[in-house]
């Protein structure tokens, strides 16, 4: 592929996502098989005082949906439409997911703004993706 082919923007935006479902996915896959680390990392550093609705298999299936996210991040990188709906489908599941598991307590006003943010870019750079 002509590098020249993929407009700047798309690129920006697949770098940072690359950064941000990359970086997810090793985190979450961390968190699962280092969990007694991982509860003493939340309690520290969140709002939870009980990490007792959490678990590996919690955190495991969030490395997995950073996962497709990144893999749908690197189809769009080589400017395919099937990138856009596995990204898409997979922001919609770790925005999701934390409500699921947890319940309202677990929303997250900052993950929802750059979760619109990211879409809103990604479908504005839809048309200069092929299927």
């Amino acid at each position: 592929m002509n590098n020249s082919d993929r407009p700047r923007v798309l690129e920006a935006l697949c770098m940072l996502s690359f950064l941000g479902s990359g970086g997810g996915f090793l985190l979450y896959l961390a968190a699962a098989v280092f969990y007694r680390k991982a509860q003493e990392i939340v309690l520290k550093f969140s709002s939870l005082h009980t990490t007792d609705g959490l678990s590996p298999l919690y955190f495991l299936l969030f490395s997995l949906f950073f996962l497709i996210s990144l893999l749908g991040v690197i189809r769009m990188w080589n400017l395919k439409r099937s990138g856009f709906y596995m990204y898409t489908a997979a922001q919609v599941m770790i925005l999701s997911w934390p409500l699921a598991w947890m319940g309202l307590e677990a929303f997250s006003a900052t993950a929802l703004i750059f979760t619109v943010l990211f879409l809103g870019a990604y479908t504005l750079q839809f048309s200069r993706l092929r299927a």
